[in-house]
C-alpha cells in the first residue's frame, strides 16, 4: 500500500490500517516535528514510545472494523446480531433440550418386533408433563437389552430439560392414533439428564432467520415466514387461484377494500378464501385430538388469522405425503458388508429426501450420486424410483395420481404436485436394493 490507499469505510467495505503503516506514519510525523535527524533507531526512547502507541492505535482500527460490520445482518455476531434481531422483532430463540432414552419391549414373543417411527412422542408420567420426540426409527424386541434412542424436547428453553432416571411413557393419545402395539408394552426411561434448553441458537442459524424475515405486511412471503416459524411445520405453501394473497399477481397489494372485488370471478359481498398447505414434521399431531402436544392445524389457523387481511379466510390443509422408494442393484468392493452398505444408503436417502420441500421433485441424478458416494459402492445399476400414491386430500394442485404404487423408468425423475411432499421411510416396502460383490 501507499499513502494514497484508502483506509476505513470504502466502497469495498472497511479497510484496516496495518500496524506497519501506522508505525511508518508515526515516524513521518516525528521527523516533521523534531527534524530529519531525530533518533528513530530500534533502541531509542522515542522509537519505543511510538511502537507502543502503534499497537493501541491498531487495536482501535480493529474495533472500528467490528463496529462497522456489526451494522449488517450478514456480518454481525453475538450481541450485535441480537440488537439487529430486536430491531426486526425477532429475538434469538432457545434451543430444544436433547439426550437419550432407553426403551424396553414386553408382552410379546421375541419374534414379534415393534418399530417406533421417528417423531414418536414420549412424555413424563408425573406432572408437570414434558414431551419429547424420538429422532430416528427404533426396532424393539422382547427379551433383549434396552435400546437407546435420541430424543429432543418439544418445548424450547430450560422448561424442556429433564433430570435423569425419570419414569417416561409413550404418549397414550399419540400411540392410539399412530401405533398398533397390540398386547405389547413399551417402558421408557432416561439414564442421563435431558439438557441443552438453556442454550441459545448459534449465530449462523439466527442470522439465517433474520435474513428470511420479510419487510412487508399482508403478502405471501410475510404469511409464509410466520407459518414456517411454527413448531412442527416442515414446509408450507400458499395457493391463491384468484390472486388475492399472491403478491406476484399484483392484486393483493393494490386491492381497495369496499370498492371492488379481487377478480371478476368473486361475487361482491362474498368472502374470499385461499389455501394454505402444510407439511408436518414426524410426530406432530395435525388436530388436537391426535395428541397432547400442540396441534399444527390450530397453530397455523391462529397465526394466519393474525396475518390475513379483513374478509380473506384460509383453508388450512395437510400436505399429501408421498412415500418414495427405489429399486436398484449395487456393485460393491469385495470384503464389504452388504447389509451395512445397504443400511448406509437407506439412511442417506432418508435424510436427503426428507429435506425436500413441497412440490420438489426427487431427482434420479441425486439418488445416483448419493448411492455412488456411499463407501464401498463401485457402481449403481438399473436404479428406478418408486412412489406410493398419496392419501386422498381435500385439495389438489396439479393432479396427483391415486391408486397403486408406480415404478418409473431408469433415469426418470419422480415429480410431485405442488401440494405433495416426499417421504422416504426406512422400512418402506418400496425399497428393493440388491447388492453384489465385484
Amino acid at each position: 500500500m501507499n499513502d494514497h490507499d484508502p483506509y476505513g469505510v470504502t466502497a469495498d467495505g472497511f479497510v484496516v490500517k496495518g500496524i506497519d503503516r501506522i508505525v511508518a506514519d508515526q515516524q513521518t510525523r516525528a521527523r516533521a516535528m523534531f527534524g530529519d535527524d531525530v533518533d528513530l533507531t530500534s533502541g531509542s526512547p522515542l522509537r519505543k514510545i511510538l511502537d507502543a502507541a502503534a499497537v493501541h492505535v491498531h487495536e482501535l482500527w480493529k474495533s472500528a472494523e467490528d463496529q462497522f460490520y456489526a451494522n449488517f445482518t450478514t456480518t454481525a455476531q453475538g450481541a450485535a446480531l441480537d440488537l439487529l434481531g430486536t430491531d426486526l422483532g425477532v429475538p434469538r430463540r432457545r434451543l430444544q433440550a436433547a439426550g437419550e432414552v432407553e426403551l424396553t419391549l414386553t408382552g410379546v414373543r421375541p419374534d414379534q418386533p415393534r418399530v417406533l417411527p421417528p417423531g414418536t412422542v414420549v412424555e413424563r408420567e408425573e406432572p408437570p408433563r414434558k414431551s419429547l420426540r424420538i429422532l430416528a426409527p427404533v426396532t424393539l424386541r422382547a427379551g433383549e437389552q434396552p435400546v437407546r434412542a435420541g430424543v429432543r424436547a418439544v418445548q424450547r428453553g430450560p422448561d424442556g430439560d429433564l433430570p435423569p432416571a425419570q419414569k417416561l411413557r409413550i404418549e397414550p393419545t399419540w400411540a392410539r392414533t399412530h401405533l398398533n402395539l397390540g398386547p405389547a408394552a413399551v417402558s421408557v426411561t432416561n439414564p442421563e439428564a435431558i439438557t441443552g434448553g438453556e442454550l441459545l441458537e448459534p449465530d449462523d442459524v439466527y442470522r439465517a432467520r433474520l435474513l428470511g424475515v420479510p419487510r412487508t405486511l399482508w403478502t405471501q412471503d410475510a404469511l409464509l415466514a410466520r407459518i414456517l416459524d411454527i413448531p412442527g411445520v416442515r414446509d408450507a405453501a400458499v395457493f391463491d387461484p384468484l390472486g388475492g394473497v399472491d403478491a406476484a399477481g399484483n392484486r393483493f397489494n393494490t386491492f381497495r377494500f369496499g370498492e371492488r372485488a379481487f377478480s371478476g370471478r368473486r361475487q361482491t359481498g362474498s368472502p374470499y378464501y385461499f389455501d394454505v398447505v402444510v407439511a408436518v414434521e414426524p410426530g406432530w399431531p395435525w388436530f388436537r385430538e391426535e395428541g397432547d402436544i400442540p396441534a399444527v392445524h390450530d397453530a397455523v389457523t391462529e397465526t394466519v388469522r393474525q396475518w390475513r387481511p379483513v374478509s380473506i379466510f384460509p383453508h388450512v390443509k395437510p400436505a399429501n405425503e408421498v412415500d418414495v422408494g427405489i429399486r436398484a442393484t449395487l456393485v460393491i468392493d469385495a470384503g464389504h458388508n452388504p447389509d451395512a452398505i445397504r443400511g448406509q444408503l437407506i439412511a442417506a436417502l432418508h435424510a436427503g429426501v426428507d429435506r425436500l420441500r413441497l412440490g420438489r421433485a426427487v431427482l434420479h441424478s441425486d439418488v445416483v450420486l448419493t448411492a455412488r458416494s456411499t463407501p464401498g459402492v463401485v457402481d449403481v445399476q438399473n436404479l428406478r424410483l418408486r412412489r406410493q400414491a398419496p392419501a386422498f386430500g381435500g385439495i389438489t394442485h396439479g393432479g396427483p395420481l391415486f391408486g397403486s404404487a408406480q415404478e418409473l423408468s431408469v433415469g426418470e425423475n419422480l415429480r410431485l404436485a405442488a401440494d405433495e411432499v416426499a417421504r422416504f421411510a426406512l422400512d418402506s416396502p418400496l425399497i428393493d436394493i440388491q447388492v453384489s460383490s465385484q
